[in-house]
Order: structure tokens, then C-alpha cells, then sequence
């Protein structure tokens, strides 16, 4: 997904501690149905550039389905904190059928949410509904993106589902999407709007695949897009994938057909690594990429799953890292819902810094917290590297809310997180606490009504920074937007009256301007830097008081 003028910060409100052995989040929502994703995780969850957000997730009012109407639904969180639709949400679907939502934001404020329909209904399978302005209240505008694509088998009518979205800088919708076929194989397509979800061009495909993990991400700062998957040696098994990108540097012209990059060449060893269906995919704000995908060692005598690591990839260095090692050697296949390992459901974050820092939110499961179904019960973890993925922190518990041998109802398996693109003060996490270990909709474990969770989790690298520091007389956000063209908003808050200045410099460390040199009061200020008259490019701006001094980075495209 896109990080297009979305930074802010939101830190009106800290859920709880991550050591406590509740779940410490708020309750955007409710569902039956808690698998939220076929594949690859996608985004979820976005943060607006006014400080709003945005969660969706798929909602179904109770069990069995598909007797009872699965829809998509979201919630929204105003700029001074209070829920439109309090723990319930809204729907956003038309008709039943819809799910696997995933979003992000166009025009700054506004969600762009992509999902499908089974029944094929009108509107048909793909599906975008685009949030309607004032944002927030639950009027969406829907679109039917092209979802076929041709030719097509008469048993086999190759319509597109599963679709992951992001949207580039200059508000361009882009989707990419996975064939829903009965044959072993599979198309991966494409399309693109660039008036809101009014017209598209014709699907593209951009390869043949096995599993559903194509995902797609917009840099923030130029027109550059990627599209990331695993793709199979062969088309007789699921198990032995690569994984390939395939990126346009202006967002318009692809090469589909010549431009696949193999970033892992496992081999054609059948007992060997090989890359899972779970894969995300983020560009920094140095405008390099960033792939992490789950990779096991899988045995040629029916796939049985060791080790699991979650591999990283740079485009800048182009090396692999490992950003989380396996915490089990032993054959746990078993204990995982359908198509999960024991590190799983990945997804990325970028703080802009300084310092620069990419950040990694996943699902783990262990051995040692068991429901009374036999499956296991996931926590949502998170890692950190601030040197472009070249290494990376031990992991952190968020959720660390263990319930071995629980019951349906009792369960706290927290699973099928999305980590916003954005990381300012917070890393912003949807997820859902499932009170039964397992998928229902594969017939794994007790259908029960799980909660769908926003948790805001306080930016360890500005913990390390705030203790290293004197104590803290004020607080600077991240500019907004960022990138910016002539205007953008500073905003800091202040913990008693002081005297300050707010100064801008450029990268040789030239003074720009003064845009404050005074007294202010106690409280939140909102100052607005008029750049017209400066050149694109990085520019500093440097918040003074009492002796101390913060800085953040801003970018000037024009």
C-alpha cells in the first residue's frame, strides 16, 4: 500500500501495556468469520494525513455460512479520537458475499477499499467502494473493477478475487488480484484507475501462479510501484515457490513478460527452502523497496513443514536478511490453522525517522499455548532494523495474552494482524482476538464471535530516544502531508508555557526560515510552512525550547 501523505501522528490514546495479560487494545468490531485474508495479509488498517483512521475487516453476524451474509465492514476513528460507529462498524459491501477486504487511502483522508464478492452480484466479484466526502459516516461511492481475464476455459471461468491495493502519490488506484479457478494453477492480473474508480484499463496478467500472495505497494516519494508474489518452479506443486517482483518506475508501463526478478533461486533441491504464501512488500522514504516473505525447509514426501524464518529483501543492498528465526526445529504443521506457520501473516512499517526504521509485525505460534482444539493460539509480535534490514531487534510480544488449554469462547489467539504503513509515534495494529484457535471457515476449531482489534503500540525508537534525553518539555509530529507540495503542517505540543523556536534548514544545514521565535502557551500548536518559494528537495525543521532541541525531516516535491 501506498504511504502517500499519510504520515501523522496519533498519540491521543495508548490502549494499554503490552505486558498485560489482556488483550490492550480497543474493539473496533465484532466477527464470526476470522479469517482475514486467503494469502498474504495486505493492509487493514491506514492513518490519514488530519490524523484519522481507518480499519476494515470481514464481518459475518453469526454462524453457519454462507447461510448467514458476510459483508465487509470498517470503522473509522475521528482526528480527536472517538469511533464513528463505537465497537460495532458499518457495512461497506452492498450485497452478501463480500470479504478479504484490503485498503488505503486516496486524496489524503478518504479510504479506497478493494474486495470481492463470491456470489458475482452487482456489483461483481471485485468490487472497490471509495469513502464518500465527509469522511467517516459510512456512504461509500462503488466501482467494479475489470476481474476477468481472457481467454478463458468454460469450466473454468478465470474471474479474479482476492484483490490487494495501493494507491501512488498522485492518487492512481492500482490492484492486483488472483484468478479463482477449480484447475491447480492460477492467473495473477492487474488493473489500474487513475479517476477514483470510474474507468480502468483491461486486466494484465502478470504471471501464473499457485497461491494467493500477490501484494502491492506505491513509493512515497516518486511514481514508482511493485508488485511482489511467490511463484511455483513447476505447476504440480504448492509448496516449492520463489519469490519474484516485478516494478514499474512510473506506475503506467510494465513489462510483465520480461521483467520478473527470481530474488531467491532456491534450487531445484526438492528437499529444500522454499517461500510460503505469506509476503509483504514497502517502499522507504530513500525510495528503495523492501520484500519479506516466510521460508521453510519442506521435504519432497508430501510437504511436511519444518523451521520457518521470515526472510527480508532489499532492493537498495540487494541481499537477504533473516529478520525472524524459527523458535521451533520440530514437524508442528498441525497446530497451525489451514495454510499458517509458526511465524506468519507479515506485515511492514516505516517510520521516516530519524533515525529511518523499517518495521515487521507477524503472528506466532508455540508449542506451549494450546487450545483444547489442538491449535494453537497466536500472539502478535513485532521487529525492528534501523539499517535497512541488515539486522534486526529481538522480537517483541504486543498481544502476550496466552491461554493454553482454553475453550471456545475462552481462547485469546490473536492472528491476522496489519501493521499501517506509517509508523509515527505508534506502530498501528489491526487484529482479531479469535476465542477459538483455528479458522472456522476450514473447518478448524468452534465458531465464536471474535473481536476485531485496534491496537496503537508506542514507537520503541522514540522510547529509547525520550529515556536517553532530559525529561520531555514537548513533543514534535511528523509534517503533514510529507511529501509535500508548497504547504505543509507542523504540529507540536507543549507541556507548560515556554519560549520557542521553530526553525527550517536545508541538507547542508543552512537556515531556510524562522516560523517561530516566541512565547507560546501549554498545548497543542499547528504551524503551516509556505515553501512556495523553495526548491524541492530534504529540508530539516528544528523545534527549540529550555535547551532542548528535536528534529524531524521533510520532503518539498514539486
Amino acid at each position: 500500500m501506498s504511504k502517500k501523505l499519510i504520515i501523522c501522528i496519533n498519540a491521543l490514546m495508548i490502549m494499554g501495556s503490552a505486558a498485560s495479560a489482556q488483550n490492550p487494545a480497543f474493539i473496533a468490531g465484532y466477527t464470526w468469520y476470522e479469517c482475514q485474508a486467503g494469502g498474504s495479509s495486505g493492509n487493514r488498517i491506514a492513518i490519514c494525513d488530519d490524523r484519522s483512521l481507518y480499519v476494515t475487516w470481514t464481518w459475518l453476524p453469526t454462524w453457519p455460512y454462507p447461510q448467514a451474509p458476510r459483508h465487509v465492514y470498517f470503522n473509522w476513528r475521528s482526528p480527536n479520537g472517538e469511533w464513528s460507529f463505537g465497537h460495532e462498524g458499518a457495512p461497506v459491501s452492498l450485497t452478501p458475499g463480500a470479504g478479504y477486504s484490503n485498503l488505503d487511502l486516496i486524496y489524503g483522508n478518504r479510504a479506497a477499499i478493494a474486495y470481492h464478492s463470491a456470489g458475482g452480484s452487482n456489483p461483481t466479484y471485485i468490487t472497490l467502494s471509495v469513502d464518500i466526502d465527509p469522511p467517516g459516516i459510512g456512504f461509500f461511492d462503488h466501482y467494479d473493477p475489470p476481474d476477468e481475464i481472457f481467454p478463458q476455459n468454460p469450466d473454468n471461468p478465470g474471474r479474479m478475487f482476492w484483490p490487494y491495493i495501493t494507491v501512488d502519490r498522485n492518487d492512481i488506484i492500482h490492484l492486483v488480484m488472483t484468478e479463482n479457478t477449480s484447475m491447480h494453477f492460477r492467473r495473477t492480473g492487474y488493473t489500474r484507475s487513475t479517476d477514483g474508480g470510474s474507468t480502468w484499463i483491461d486486466p494484465q496478467v502478470v504471471d501464473t501462479v499457485m497461491l494467493i500472495s500477490s501484494v502491492i505497494d506505491a513509493s512515497p516519494v516518486s511514481e514508482r510501484v511493485v508488485i511482489a508474489y511467490a511463484r511455483s518452479q513447476d505447476t504440480t506443486t504448492q509448496v516449492e515457490n520463489d519469490i519474484y517482483y516485478v516494478l514499474s518506475n512510473n506506475g503506467l508501463d510494465w513489462n510483465f513478460q520480461n521483467g520478473r526478478v527470481n530474488i531467491t533461486n532456491y534450487g531445484d533441491d526438492p528437499d529444500s527452502l522454499w517461500a510460503g504464501c505469506d509476503i509483504d512488500v514497502i517502499f522507504d522514504y530513500d525510495d528503495y523497496f523492501h520484500i519479506v516473505w516466510t521460508e521453510s525447509y519442506v521435504t519432497s514426501n508430501g510437504g511436511s513443514l519444518f523451521h520457518t524464518d521470515i526472510k527480508h529483501y532489499s532492493e537498495e543492498t540487494e541481499e537477504i536478511s533473516t529478520a525472524v528465526y524459527s523458535h521451533v526445529e520440530s514437524t508442528w504443521y498441525d497446530i497451525c490453522d489451514t495454510w499458517n506457520k509458526p511465524v506468519c501473516k507479515m506485515n511492514l512499517g516505516v517510520y521516516q525517522g530519524p533515525p529511518e526504521a523499517i518495521f515487521l509485525t507477524y503472528t506466532r505460534f508455540d508449542t506451549t499455548d494450546i487450545s483444547s482444539g489442538g491449535y494453537g493460539n497466536g500472539e502478535i509480535y513485532m521487529t525492528y532494523s534501523d539499517n535497512g534490514g541488515s539486522d534486526w531487534t529481538d522480537p517483541i510480544n504486543l498481544t502476550n495474552s496466552p491461554t493454553p488449554g482454553c475453550f471456545p469462547g475462552d481462547c485469546n489467539s490473536d492472528h491476522w494482524s496489519t501493521l499501517a504503513d506509517v509508523v509515527d509515534y505508534h506502530l498501528h495494529i489491526t487484529y482479531i482476538n479469535d476465542k477459538d484457535a483455528g479458522g472456522i471457515p476450514q473447518t478448524e476449531g468452534a465458531a465464536t464471535n471474535n473481536p476485531v482489534m485496534y491496537l496503537a503500540y508506542p514507537n520503541p525508537l522514540l522510547a529509547i530516544r525520550d529515556n536517553a534525553n532530559r525529561p520531555i518539555a514537548f513533543s514534535l509530529d511528523q509534517n503533514r502531508p510529507n511529501p509535500f507540495n508548497a504547504k505543509t503542517t507542523i504540529s507540536f505540543q507543549l507541556k507548560e508555557p515556554a519560549d520557542v523556536t521553530l526553525a527550517i534548514f536545508d541538507i547542508t544545514g543552512a537556515k531556510v526560515a524562522t516560523l517561530v521565535n516566541g512565547h507560546l502557551p501549554a498545548g497543542p500548536h499547528d504551524i503551516i510552512w509556505n515553501a512556495q518559494d523553495a526548491a524541492s528537495g530534504i529540508y530539516i525543521y528544528r523545534l527549540t525550547t529550555g535547551g532542548i532541541s528535536y528534529s524531524r525531516r521533510a520532503v518539498l516535491l514539486k
